[in-house]
């Protein structure tokens, strides 16, 4: 389900595996237990399945959004952890709401600030980030690892958890040394 929605919105059924796999490398970085190590894999696999609940034309227009279609988009946190309502999955259903949750309290759905939004959370916002800045979307080019991992820097803090963004750096670097 989660590779469908991405070949959706990014034309590949990648981003939710690479996703997983960073938030895994990052948890791993972090010596969080393994059995949340597991459970972001998981979040990583599921954090955008609300975007099915957002119409084709937006989650695949390939130009900037307008205020009502970028509201319906941040919907999409709340409409997936509605969808994992039933499913036994509380934390990681709580991970998926707050993947969008921003340090500075600028984030959605909430407006939750630092320490209040979930590590795990945190996690998943630099994992879904630097994936989308490293990859084209219909609406913009790719801009690069080097730029990608400049623009988390660069937001520590404010944008992303700074602690996660160094986890996240030092994980990605070793992961992927030729690109570092």
């Amino acid at each position: 389900m989660a590779q469908e929605l991405d070949r959706r919105e990014c034309g590949t059924g990648e981003h939710s595996l690479v996703v997983a796999r960073y938030a895994e490398l990052t948890a791993r970085q972090l010596d969080l237990p393994e059995e949340v190590v597991q459970d972001l894999r998981l979040a990583g696999l599921l954090h955008d399945v609300g975007k099915s609940g957002v119409a084709d034309a937006i989650v695949s227009k390939p130009a900037g959004l307008t205020d009502d279609e970028w509201m319906a988009m941040r919907y999409h946190p709340e409409l997936g952890a509605a969808l994992l309502n039933d499913a036994g999955l509380d934390e990681i259903r709580e991970w998926i709401l707050c993947h969008h949750e921003r340090p500075d309290g600028q984030g959605y759905p909430r407006g939750l600030r630092a320490d209040d939004i979930p590590l795990e959370a945190r996690i998943l916002a630099v994992a879904d980030s630097y994936e989308a800045m490293t990859n084209d979307r219909p609406y913009r080019r790719a801009i690069g690892r080097w730029r990608a991992r400049e623009e988390l820097r660069r937001n520590a803090g404010t944008q992303f958890d700074a602690t996660v963004v160094e986890a996240f750096l030092r994980a990605v670097e070793r992961d992927q040394p030729a690109a570092a």
